[in-house]
């Protein structure tokens, strides 16, 4: 078995992150890394089943509970590659209650070259979700596309969970 039995088709799912994020006017040369892409569950039996089957491919995790629900983190055993990215982690998110969403991946994350507060300033024409930009671990910035989510941050989720 490979990890895309698990995930789906990573590839395709980036694709369409990449063609939101042109469209919007996003650049790649913008991005130091892609750090990890998330898969939202829509059951708890459903995060349960995918957790496990993802940390075969796993060679480091954390798994906790983040905004009243399960998130596991995982360093890969082998990272996926896509384009110029090499992206050696993973999380997989439980429902939250009273969310509706369907099993597959959700959202890509990458570092940026600069710092948000100037990547926000350089982008005033999106309309990013501010819900995690004054948080104090890691903030972020969000964009929503039909289909998919991408956060913007300055460090790796992996490097701020230690893993």
């Amino acid at each position: 078995m490979n990890i895309e039995n698990v995930i789906g088709d990573y590839k395709i799912f980036l694709d369409g992150v990449f063609d939101n994020l042109k469209k919007a006017g996003f650049s790649n040369d913008e991005f130091k890394e892609l750090d990890h892409i998330a898969y939202r569950t829509e059951t708890i039996e459903g995060y349960e089943e995918i957790k496990n089957e993802l940390l075969a491919f796993a060679e480091a995790h954390d798994s906790s509970v983040f905004n009243g629900r399960f998130i596991l983190v995982c360093r890969l055993k082998a990272p996926l590659i896509y384009d110029r990215f090499s992206i050696a982690g993973f999380e997989v998110l439980a429902p939250k209650k009273n969310n509706k969403h369907k099993d597959g991946l959700e959202h890509a994350e990458f570092v940026i070259k600069t710092t948000l507060p100037e990547f926000r300033e350089k982008h005033s024409n999106i309309d990013f979700d501010l819900d995690a930009y004054d948080r104090q671990n890691n903030p972020e910035l969000e964009v929503k596309f039909a289909g998919c989510a991408v956060k913007f941050h300055e460090q790796s989720l992996l490097e701020v969970r230690n893993i």
